[in-house]
Parts: structure tokens; C-alpha cells; sequence
């Protein structure tokens, strides 16, 4: 408490978010790559990429030190076969980013760090070599919350407080649980076996989230998708794998809400054989990492003006943003692309998937949040003459998300479903649905009194001093701000007038009787 003379100032310690804009550097990716032996020559060009994934972080001297896994992957077709050869290479990278000076205020820090290929140039330099040139972009999106006093009432030197009842974030949770997610995955007996692994996408989901004892109980699934060649041309295999965890946090206790958002690291896919040499069974490894928050609640009365029926008051007021208790978010919006491939004529679609890239967050000019970015969309088809080819385009796209004020990171955005139709003969029309879902703390802002100056010395001019007072009032006027401004107070204005409302409904005469 703060006291002045014979006044009292009440506090109340919450929480406000801290938002940091997002931090971005790049990673250079080189490789220089001669062919194994079992091989065939490099012929035609199909696709390249760079698979990223932030594998390990930590803070250490104000910076964020982070490990990074690449994997780059070729598709590429020899010259006497049309078959689809995958080539993988994978690499390791350690760096760091500097952090804000801003964040020293900021306790109980999220840092969540993505990484995504910038770009990545594939040339080769003879029929056994190919060069790989190119670079990821890192982006360590960053929040946590701050305490802050705020005023909750006075008492003392003929004081007059209104107040506002706000129901806010008190306490803030935050675990990390990472752990590996094994499993085998077979083909179906009508599919073709598999030669090899062109691509692999996989899609986390939490199901479930309760505390038992203390503990938080985490259920969710994996869904993967693969792409693979077969004798046959291309494939597609599904599969869901269920994960379930338990979570320790000191603290947590039954009557907490709860948000999860999980976060896949690394996946590796390890083919095997079969006694006839067939390939029918991958082993699946999936390195999954659950970032936990849990929140505690409390409501309070804060001061939202205030004045003196004796003394000046002088008031500073300002918009303060608290925290609300996590709230379901789930959005969609539908993308249509049109790829068309020139001087070719397009006869089957084996795939087509998209990737969001370069995602970024900002305030909507008016209100609520937009997304920004770029899709990514590849299509794996065949032309007249049943060679594979692949159609890319990029595309941006702006994604407007009204009355939506995050206090904490937005859940990643995925791409729920990915369909294609075949257009014409050298055009493919590809629908992709967005999905953000998860939940989120969002800002609650309200404008608020953060300090009071009262000069018990100074007194109100004579003029404001007088026994009774005659007011004509307008309908819709409220009986705060005519107490205030003729200094007395709203009760005795009420009492002596028989008002039971604060506001008026009709214009009236009012009796101002003076307060001391």
C-alpha cells in the first residue's frame, strides 16, 4: 500500500503479457554429392528440398543457443528409367540468436523456434555429381509475462473511487516435455512394395488434457503421410500413431486450465525388407516435443477514476492489457491454385501437398490479427509419355482474423487438406484448407487510473463551496460524472434525489447537496 498524510492508496500485483516481435536469421546450406555407386546416372531434375527442424535449444549468456537438423532430399530421374530415385543427406548445425534486452523484464519465458527452407538451388555438375547451394530461415518467436502494480481502490482525504471488477490471469505455468515417438508402419497388401521414400509429412494434434494428481496427463496422434515410388509410379500411405505423456510441473494443481501445443522436432523413416526383398515396413521415429501452460485465475476490483470532494486530484490513466484464461482457437481458410505445366500433356496426378512459409503476425489496421505468408504447392504428376514430373508455385496469402488481440504464441498454421483436380491438359487446380487450432491467451485492455496525485495542503477555489445546488439534467447523463464535476458524492446525489439507476432515463431537476 501506498499512504500519503492520511490516505491510502490499495495495489494489486497481476500479470501483462510481453509480446516480442519475431527474431529471423539464416543458416547456409551447402553440399557437394557424388552418387553412390548403386545409383543410375543423374538425367532430369524433379525437386529439392530442405527439411528442417530446430532439434534442441536453451538460453545461455542472452542468447538463444539452438541445434538444427537438415535434411535435403533430391528426387531426380535417370535416363533409361523413369523411375522416381530419392537421395537424403543429412546435416547438423549449431547456432544462436541474441536476444532483446527487453526480455530481462519478462519472467516465465515461451520461445518457440521453427526453421523452413529459404531457398535451395540444385544444379549438377556431372552425370555422378550434383551441387547444392541454399540456406534455412530460423524464426524463434518469443512471449512471456511481466508483474505490474495496479490501483485498486483509496481511502482518505475525502475520496470518491470507482472502481471496475476484471477477472485476469494471476499465475503462469510453463513445461516442457519432449520424448520419441516409435512405431512401424506397414503397407497395405494391395499396395505395391516400395523402392523408395520420396517424402514424408507428418501432423500433430492433442487430443486430451487433464491433471491427475499434480501431474498432466497428454493425449494425442501423429498423422503421417508418405509419398514413395513403387514399380508402379508413385504411391500414397497413411497412418496415425497415438501418443500418450505425463507432465510434471511443481504447482499444478486439478483446478487449472490447461493448453498444449506440440511441436515435431525430427522424423526419421527407416525402411525394411522382408525375406523376399521387398520393402512393406517402415520404422517410424518421430522426436515430439509438448510445450505445456498452465494458468491460475483471480478477480479484482481496479480503479478506474477517482476524485476529492476537498482537494484537486490530478489522475494519470492508461490502457492496460491483462491476461485472459486460454480460449479454443480453431480457424480455416480455403486456398484454390492453379498450376499449369507448358508444353506438356498432364495424364495422372500422383500427389499434391502444400506448404505455409514465411508466416508472419501483425495487428489488423482496425482490429484483430492478420496472418501473412506464402504457400508453397508442389503436384507430383505424370505427362502423355508417363514421365514423372513436378508442377511448384508460390503463392501468398493473407489470412484476416477479427477481434483475435494473442497474449501468447499463435498455434503454427497447417494445411488440413491438400486435393487436386486435373483441369485441362497441361493445368492442375489444387484446394488447400488452412487450419490454426489450438488455444490461446488473448489481451483483455482496459483503461485504468495508474496514479493519483492529491495535495492535502491545496483546497478547492471558495467558488466550488456550497450548501445546495439546483442541476437540470439530460436523459442518459450519469450520476458519477455530475457528483464529480460539482465534487460530492454519488450516493448523496442518489439519496437526496431518490435515483435508483446510475444513469438517468429521463431529463429532471437534481438537488446537489455538498459533501465533505
Amino acid at each position: 500500500m501506498m499512504q500519503n498524510t492520511d490516505w491510502t492508496l490499495r495495489h494489486e500485483t497481476v500479470l501483462t503479457p510481453v509480446l516480442l516481435p519475431e527474431l529471423t536469421q539464416e543458416q547456409s546450406v551447402e553440399l557437394d554429392y557424388v552418387l553412390p555407386d548403386y545409383y543410375p546416372d543423374f538425367f532430369r531434375l524433379l525437386h529439392c528440398t530442405a527439411e528442417a527442424s530446430v532439434t534442441s535449444q536453451g538460453i545461455s549468456e542472452g542468447a538463444l543457443q539452438y541445434a538444427l537438423h537438415v535434411q535435403l532430399r533430391v528426387l531426380y530421374c535417370g535416363e533409361q528409367t523413369e523411375t522416381i530415385q530419392s537421395l537424403t543427406q543429412q546435416l547438423d548445425y549449431h547456432g544462436q540468436i541474441a536476444l532483446p534486452p527487453e526480455l530481462s523484464a519478462a519472467e516465465n519465458m515461451q520461445i518457440r523456434l521453427t526453421a523452413e527452407p529459404s531457398y535451395l538451388n540444385c544444379r549438377a555438375v556431372s552425370q555422378r555429381r550434383i551441387d547444392l547451394r541454399g540456406a534455412v530461415r530460423i524464426h524463434a518467436a518469443v512471449s512471456g509475462e511481466r508483474q505490474a502494480e495496479l490501483l485498486s481502490g483509496a481511502e482518505g482525504l475525502h475520496t470518491q473511487s470507482r472502481t471496475v471488477p476484471l477477472s485476469f490471469v494471476s499465475q503462469v505455468l510453463r513445461t516442457e516435455k519432449r520424448f520419441t515417438l516409435t512405431d512401424d508402419i506397414r503397407l497395405n497388401d494391395t499396395q505395391p512394395a516400395m523402392l523408395s521414400l520420396l517424402r514424408a509429412q507428418t501432423a500433430l494434434s492433442v487430443t486430451e488434457t487433464r491433471i491427475v494428481a499434480g501431474k498432466l496427463v497428454i493425449k494425442g496422434e501423429a498423422a503421417v503421410t508418405l509419398l514413395y515410388t513403387s514399380s508402379e509410379g508413385a504411391e500414397t500411405l497413411s497412418a496415425v500413431l497415438p501418443f500418450s505423456q505425463i507432465a510434471e510441473q511443481e504447482g499444478l494443481a486439478d483446478d487449472m486450465p490447461c493448453s498444449v501445443t506440440a511441436i515435431l522436432s525430427e522424423q526419421n523413416f527407416t525402411p525394411e525388407s522382408e525375406q523376399d526383398g521387398d520393402i512393406r515396413l517402415l520404422h517410424c521415429d518421430l522426436q515430439i516435443s509438448l510445450q505445456c501452460t498452465a494458468i491460475r485465475t483471480a478477480s479484482a476490483d481496479f480503479l478506474s477514476d477517482l476524485y476529492s470532494t476537498v482537494y484537486p486530484a490530478e489522475l494519470r490513466r492508461e490502457t492496460v492489457s491483462l491476461l485472459t484464461a486460454p480460449v479454443p482457437l480453431t480457424e480455416r481458410m480455403q486456398q484454390k491454385i492453379t498450376l499449369t505445366q507448358p508444353d506438356a500433356v498432364l495424364t495422372k496426378v500422383y500427389a499434391a501437398w502444400a506448404l505455409p512459409e514465411d508466416v508472419q503476425t501483425a495487428q489488423a489496421p482496425d482490429s484483430g490479427t492478420v496472418l501473412s505468408g506464402t504457400l508453397h504447392i508442389c503436384v507430383l504428376a505424370a505427362d502423355a509419355e508417363n514421365h514423372p514430373l513436378m508442377l511448384e508455385q508460390q503463392t501468398p496469402f493473407s489470412w484476416e482474423l477479427p477481434h483475435l488481440h494473442p497474449a501468447s504464441l499463435l498455434p503454427a498454421v497447417q494445411v488440413q487438406s491438400c486435393t487436386y483436380t486435373l483441369t485441362g491438359s497441361d493445368t492442375v487446380t489444387v484446394q488447400a484448407e488452412l487450419l490454426l487450432s489450438g488455444q490461446i491467451m488473448q489481451q483483455q485492455e482496459q483503461l485504468l487510473v495508474t496514479d493519483v496525485q492529491i495535495d492535502p495542503e491545496a483546497a478547492l477555489p471558495a467558488s466550488e463551496q456550497y450548501a445546495l445546488r439546483l442541476y437540470f439534467a439530460q436523459s442518459g447523463e450519469s450520476l458519477w460524472e455530475i457528483a464529480k464535476r460539482y465534487h460530492t458524492a454519488e450516493t448523496a446525489i442518489r439519496e437526496e434525489n431518490e435515483i435508483p439507476s446510475e444513469t438517468l432515463t429521463e431529463p429532471q431537476m437534481l438537488l446537489i447537496p455538498i459533501v465533505q
